[in-house]
């Protein structure tokens, strides 16, 4: 696997003032949700200490997304969520504004975006343990030879989210405990997510 955490297309960010979206209260309140319970994070002993997991929803003019490195901060504040304004995934560029460079999984959530009109929430996490049990559970999956922030990554998200029912989950197979989940509302995207995440910890304490 290869390192998390780091940009890999091209970016071209404009900094600039906090993005006004009249959600990013909703997104701020769900990314701290799922950073409390080690869904969303930086942990020492894990990917090198980089960190993980990532939230998006659908805005005006594009999409707001938490920005790059932010796992390790408990709670986020405005300044910690950038605009992303275009995307050309075939050619793997991003174009965003904000205080603060969006995260290096953008490409993936702007996949989401283009493959179903109401898809509105896109919620990225790690979760070893769903992950390991995404077969088990039914969990449609991306190649394991699509890494991490690259087009082929977002491509295989495109082809998974444009063919499902909503809300999604998705395990991205090239990329280590990393899941991504996608609905209509932010409240089905989550509780999609946390009910999983139950589910594989109650598989996993009946197998031991």
């Amino acid at each position: 696997m290869t390192q998390e955490g780091v940009i890999k297309f091209q970016l071209d960010w404009q900094a600039g003032p906090v993005v006004a979206c009249a959600v990013r209260a909703t997104l701020g309140h769900w990314r701290d949700v799922l950073h409390a319970h080690g869904l969303i994070g930086a942990d020492p002993a894990r990917y090198g200490g980089i960190g993980f997991g990532n939230v998006s929803c659908r805005c005006r003019g594009g999409f707001l997304i938490t920005a790059t490195q932010t796992g390790h901060l408990r709670t986020l504040a405005p300044e910690h969520f950038c605009q992303v304004t275009h995307w050309d995934i075939v050619h793997n560029r991003i174009c965003a504004e904000g205080p603060q460079p969006p995260s290096s999984e953008a490409l993936s959530h702007a996949a989401c975006y283009d493959a179903h009109p109401d898809i509105c929430w896109v919620f990225h996490i790690h979760h070893p343990q769903l992950w390991r049990q995404a077969a088990v559970l039914g969990l449609a999956a991306t190649p394991p030879d699509a890494e991490y922030g690259t087009p082929a990554m977002a491509l295989a998200v495109s082809d998974l989210a444009g063919k499902a029912h909503l809300p999604l989950l998705i395990q991205m197979a090239g990329h280590e405990d990393g899941l991504i989940a996608a609905g209509h509302s932010d409240m089905e995207t989550g509780t999609l997510l946390l009910n999983k995440v139950t589910e594989a910890q109650a598989s996993s304490a009946l197998r031991r």
